[in-house]
């Protein structure tokens, strides 16, 4: 299932760009994959699309990067202990284009985390560390699957001059 929040009004005072030039933020957009490994293909393609459509302005080929890193982990790691489940992926860029990558599975535990996230050796969420992600995770309040967040936050363009 897909789906995707309402945009954002735009102010009435914001005069600066054309209106068919300015970004709406926050924008949303989260679907359901199966655990299977077709998902990783298709996250990507979504993926692709959502952050042109999102007018996100940082380092896409990273971040759909991060979206299949994010798909494999948990086609890998939960998918033999739950072939039938399924994963939700959710893109949330923010009003400080911070872009929030977040996959949910049905298994609550990670049981690793740590050692995969400072790893200095190839594995997914080292991958997504070297490609400017900060991830966390956390398990639902009621314990039946957990939730793997990536930030990627944009840097300004006050902060691109310097």
């Amino acid at each position: 299932m897909e789906s995707a929040a309402a945009p954002a009004p735009v102010p009435d005072d914001d005069s600066t760009a054309p209106s068919f030039l300015r970004v709406e933020r926050p924008q949303e957009w989260s679907r359901d994959f199966s655990l299977r490994s077709e998902a990783m293909r298709l996250a990507r393609l979504h993926a692709r699309t959502r952050f042109a459509m999102m007018a996100w302005p940082g380092d896409q080929e990273n971040a759909t990067q991060v979206v299949v890193e994010l798909m494999k982990n948990a086609i890998e790691h939960v998918g033999p202990q739950r072939p039938q489940g399924q994963l939700v992926l959710d893109l949330i860029v923010a009003d400080d284009e911070t872009l929030q990558i977040a996959v949910t599975d049905p298994n609550p535990a990670f049981p690793d985390f740590l050692t995969a996230i400072t790893a200095q050796k190839n594995t997914g969420l080292a991958n997504i560390r070297e490609l400017g992600g900060e991830t966390t995770w956390r398990p639902s309040d009621d314990g039946d699957t957990k939730t793997v967040q990536v930030l990627i936050r944009h840097p300004s363009p006050a902060a691109d001059s310097h």
